[in-house]
């Protein structure tokens, strides 16, 4: 009797668990859009699917993933009507930084036991980059000024702030504008085109400067303290890392290449600079070589190689060009012998150069060569604007714009104080 009880226990529990591993899986069909679809940037996908589930569903959703899978737009929640249910969602494409290419609605279901996925593949053109506006720097008496200067070079005032000037940077993802002090005032995060503050570094009024440098790159803001170190902020203000420069020497110029952050840094007692290179991930710089003066600007050209542009400290410009892998210099051509003020990327081998001999030259890299591009313009600074091909020169109190082609120059602005600097935004 025992054994017979004993073996009919063993078959309750071998159904119980049968019963209760084996749940189904909830049913999705995606009826509407039809595979491989093509929609725009803020296009509206009207999503048809039918869902059902004999045990009942707990939630059904839709979103957008990219071929890696990952979500680049919000979930849309369904509400759930019934174990049977067809759904009509309309789903709004409202993300403005989404690039040209293949993508795939999914609708999801889930039981209590179970989640069923349903794809359908659609095409989605980006939205088209569009200028939204050239912010000059200027600075008076009553403060740092950002100048707005409109497609028809209209000037107008946006946003004043108290203390004096070391650098700016812009981000057109995030619609922000970021202003440094020197030894007087904070690093600023301003929201355009409606100019407002959202947040700000507080610096410290010191015989010495306090920032030396700002600079943008994707979601992330690069300060530069003489005090010996390179702060990273994200877009919202948060402190996200501390990049410890040697001591007895202090961060400048910085920016982000691959997997590299690069910074300039200088000796407080001497006139030695260093080009240290650190991993973006680490704190600490692993590599450095000897600069020829102060950095007017940087930018990658491939997986290996850095374009280094300044003046050196002994006269005239220099134009290097930094292994990552050999750790060394290579200079691939003379440069005027003029001071070297302002530097534009056009492409990862073409550049304008401003210098203070009133030229702007054109450099390439392949073929090397540099020949004069624009005459008659001492150019403190240069913008390359790559949605509409033109190109953007601030000169003393004026601000010129040119046809990038034909060198023809189409507007001029007077923003009746010395430009500091200029910065081009976009939509995205």
């Amino acid at each position: 009797m025992a054994k017979h009880t004993f073996i009919l226990l063993l078959l309750v529990l071998a159904f119980s668990c049968k019963k209760a591993n084996t749940e189904g899986s909830p049913t999705v069909q995606i009826t509407d859009p039809a595979g491989t679809s093509t929609y725009s940037v803020f296009d509206t996908i009207i999503v048809k699917a039918t869902v059902g589930d004999a045990i009942g569903l707990q939630s059904v959703s839709v979103y957008v993933i990219n071929n890696q899978n990952e979500p680049v737009l919000p979930t849309v929640v369904i509400p759930i009507t019934g174990k049977q249910m067809a759904f009509i969602c309309p789903y709004v494409l409202n993300n403005i930084h989404l690039t040209t290419g293949q993508y795939s609605i999914v609708v999801k279901a889930v039981n209590s036991a179970n989640a069923t996925f349903a794809y359908k593949q659609i095409n989605i053109n980006a939205a088209p980059t569009v200028r939204i506006g050239v912010f000059a720097i200027t600075r008076n008496g009553s403060g740092v000024h950002v100048l707005k200067i409109d497609s028809a070079f209209n000037v107008s005032t946006i946003y004043t702030q108290g203390g004096d000037y070391s650098s700016s940077d812009v981000s057109s993802y995030y619609q922000q504008l970021y202003v440094s002090a020197a030894d007087s005032g904070n690093a600023s995060a301003i929201s355009l085109p409606v100019a407002s503050l959202q947040w700000a570094v507080n610096g410290i009024i010191s015989p010495t400067p306090y920032f030396t440098n700002v600079y943008s790159n994707g979601n992330s803001v690069y300060i530069s303290e003489y005090k010996g170190f390179i702060k990273y902020y994200n877009s919202s203000g948060v402190l996200g890392a501390v990049y410890n420069v040697t001591t007895g020497n202090y961060p400048i110029k910085t920016t982000i290449w691959g997997n590299y952050l690069f910074a300039e840094e200088k000796n407080i007692g001497s006139a030695v600079r260093n080009l240290v290179l650190y991993y973006a991930a680490a704190t600490v710089g692993f590599e450095q070589s000897t600069l020829q003066g102060p950095v007017t600007a940087m930018y990658g050209m491939d997986n290996n190689d850095l374009f280094v542009f300044g003046n050196k400290d002994t006269g005239g410009a220099y134009l290097q060009l930094f292994s990552i892998s050999g750790n060394n210099f290579y200079s691939p051509i003379p440069l005027p012998n003029a001071k070297l003020l302002s530097v534009a990327q056009i492409n990862a081998q073409t550049y304008l150069l401003g210098f203070s001999n009133g030229t702007i030259y054109q450099y390439t890299y392949n073929p090397n060569s540099i020949v004069p591009y624009i005459n008659g313009v001492m150019a403190s600074h240069l913008q390359y604007d790559y949605a509409n091909n033109e190109v953007i020169a601030s000169s003393g109190k004026y601000v010129y714009e040119y046809n990038y082609a034909s060198m023809a120059l189409i507007h001029t602005a007077n923003a009746q104080d010395s430009i500091l600097n200029v910065h081009v935004l976009y939509n995205k």
